[in-house]
């Protein structure tokens, strides 16, 4: 039996040489030898960057100080000795994983798994679960063959914290700063792992496991962590200094910094419980520090413009235009928008693009906009300027655009009688914003009116049947008024027309209507041809009517009233008569022309003596009431 254990392990210790031979021919070393089977060491590599504040680390009292000349055999490592970085242990195609699910392809190294949930490859041993290897000392362990051909089945996997679920907010604000110019370019610390163990161990006497770490890079290697299980066969007495149980079951040391040239060990006591091969695999995981620094600048956009506030409809003005940066970073892809406002034109169109390019800092560009003010009021105008990252600044700039503006208005009579003059004030006012240049005011007059002066200097032409009046400038918000002083000579509905213009287009127009209506002026005069009379005598009574005015009188009617005294004979006229009693009546004549007469007599017989009072009564149609006259007559009797 003896011999057949001597047998096998040397058999295993064969295989384990050159095992660790094809390792080192893999990561570029050389076979290491003279080396106890029992001892491996590894060299490990990782450029993970914690915190540059993260200075803690635990207190190890068998890490040696890093002046101190290093205390175990592990050998320094070769200066060419490649470290793939997608391998930052060096343990590339040394300890496959199985994977997690069918579609998940197995980790190319320990540190790709999450460390919640370790994957565990198949072991041969079928040793109970890892809790009860660490914490149970008095049960039995099961008993096991030892397999010289098995592959180390006990690496811990190793990711980041919080496994690959967690994702980096993206909105989160920054907090970290730059770290120590040492930190920068490229930080490659490196690490080497020697795991010893005595070459013999025996059931039932205490042996330790001891696993050393050395920094042999040039810049510190952070957040070290040892992982280590205990060997299956085993049972762990304790732990120096004092592990951690993982989720797992394996034992966890934190080692914190280790700084170039140092090193630190950790150490298990185990009871072996069973004979046969005894070991685990050690797993080293540790951070580099790096930092890099750049300066941030913040570029700007200032965007000015000048104009002038107040511009004449018709005209051009230039808007002057400045942007600027004033930042200190280069303010990229500027361009210029300019949308023009109702009351503005540009022959372009009403939206305008202008490609700035890039501004340095502290660098401006000068332009000028051209544009036309064809709509008369306030407006704004805006312009902005944008850039690359969100540059975005606007201008806004208030002008006005004033005109003049031209009313005309004429006050004087509607309605006016024949031959009887009419004055009309005549005016232009200027309701704009600017002055109105080279006004003129003309008046055309119908044919019914006929001229007869004007004041102010205004002229009349008998060719066109008008009067002018000329005015170099009107301001704004002001009133010019002239005189026109007309004869109506034509009845009839007729209209003045009043017209006023200016510079810059300016047209305004009035009509004044005039009604011209004629007047009848009805004058009637009365005599008597003998007087006085004796009784028994007559006399006649003449009446003459006259039309003074400019209107024909219509319906004209009369009527003689003869007092008691006296009785009447006969009457004549230009109407019929009717004689009832004392009283003679005309029927109406129906018109009596403008600047006409007509006569009416009547004679009468004298009956007794008196002074007598004969009245004519006369109307018409263009009169609103009758007009009364007396004659008077004396009679007397002869004795």
């Amino acid at each position: 039996m003896k011999s057949l254990l001597v047998r096998v392990g040397a058999l295993g210790g064969l295989f384990l040489l050159g095992w660790i031979a094809i390792a080192q021919a893999q990561r570029g070393g050389e076979p290491v030898e003279g080396r106890s089977t029992a001892d491996s060491t590894a060299v490990a590599s990782d450029y993970r960057s914690p915190s540059p504040s993260s200075k803690q680390r635990n207190v190890n009292p068998l890490r040696a100080p890093a002046s101190a000349p290093p205390s175990s055999d592990i050998p320094d490592a070769e200066p060419d000795l490649g470290r793939p970085t997608a391998d930052p242990f060096g343990l590339h195609n040394q300890y496959p994983v199985k994977p997690t699910s069918a579609e998940e392809p197995a980790s190319a190294g320990p540190n790709l798994v999450p460390i919640e949930a370790p994957v565990r490859p198949e072991n041969r041993y079928s040793a109970p679960p890892p809790a009860e290897a660490a914490v149970s000392a008095e049960r039995e362990p099961a008993p096991f063959q030892a397999d010289p051909y098995a592959m180390p089945a006990n690496i811990t996997p190793m990711s980041p914290p919080g496994g690959f679920a967690e994702r980096a907010p993206t909105d989160a604000e920054g907090t970290g700063r730059p770290g120590n110019p040492q930190l920068e370019g490229i930080q490659s610390p490196q690490l080497t792992v020697h795991k010893v163990a005595p070459k013999e161990i025996q059931v039932g006497k205490p042996a330790a496991f001891r696993v050393v770490v050395r920094n042999i890079g040039q810049v510190p290697a952070c957040d070290v962590e040892v992982r280590d299980q205990v060997p299956q066969g085993t049972r762990l007495l304790k732990t120096e200094p004092q592990a951690k149980a993982g989720v797992g079951g394996e034992l966890t040391w934190t080692l914190g910094t280790l700084q170039p040239g140092e090193e630190a060990a950790v150490e298990m006591q185990l009871m072996p419980t069973t004979e046969g091969e005894i070991g685990s695999v050690a797993a080293v995981r540790f951070g580099a520090e790096a930092t890099a620094r750049s300066i941030a600048t913040r570029p700007q956009l200032v965007l000015e413009t000048a104009a002038p506030e107040k511009v004449l409809i018709g005209d051009q003005l230039t808007l002057s235009i400045v942007v600027s940066n004033p930042g200190t970073g280069v303010a990229s892809g500027v361009v210029l928008e300019e949308r023009i406002p109702a009351g503005l034109h540009h022959p372009a169109g009403n939206e305008l693009e202008y490609t700035v390019g890039d501004l340095k800092p502290g660098e401006s560009r000068k332009l000028e906009l051209p544009l036309v003010a064809d709509r008369a009021g306030r407006i704004v105008n805006l312009l902005t300027a944008r850039g690359d990252g969100d540059l975005r600044v606007e201008n806004k700039r208030g002008l006005e655009v004033i005109a003049p503006q031209l009313d005309v208005a004429v006050a004087g009579p509607k309605r006016r009688y024949l031959e009887r003059q009419a004055t009309y004030q005549l005016s232009v006012a200027n309701s704009g914003t600017a002055p109105a240049e080279q006004v003129e005011l003309v008046a055309s007059l119908p044919a019914g009116l006929k001229f007869v002066s004007a004041n102010n200097a205004g002229y009349y032409e008998e060719a066109t049947r008008s009067v002018h009046w000329r005015l170099e400038k009107l301001p704004a918000q002001e009133v010019g008024s002239v005189e026109l002083v007309t004869l109506p000579v034509e009845a009839g509905e007729h209209a003045i027309r009043l017209r006023g213009t200016a510079e810059k287009g300016l047209v305004a127009e009035k009509e004044q209507p005039v009604l011209v209506e004629g007047i009848a002026a009805i004058l009637f005069q009365v005599a008597d041809r003998v007087d006085p009379i004796g009784v028994g005598g007559e006399t006649a009574y003449e009446i003459r009517v006259m039309n003074q005015g400019s209107k024909a009188a219509a319906n004209v009617q009369l009527a003689v009233l003869l007092p008691p005294e006296l009785q009447p004979v006969s009457a004549e006229g230009p109407a019929r008569h009717a004689v009832e009693g004392n009283h003679v009546f005309f029927e109406g004549l129906a018109q009596l022309a403008p600047k006409a007469e007509t006569v009416y007599r009547v004679r009468a017989k004298a009956l007794r003596p008196g002074d007598l009072r004969v009245n004519m009564q006369l109307k018409s149609d263009d009169m609103q009431s009758p007009v009364t006259k007396q004659e008077s007559t004396r009679v007397y009797a002869e004795e």
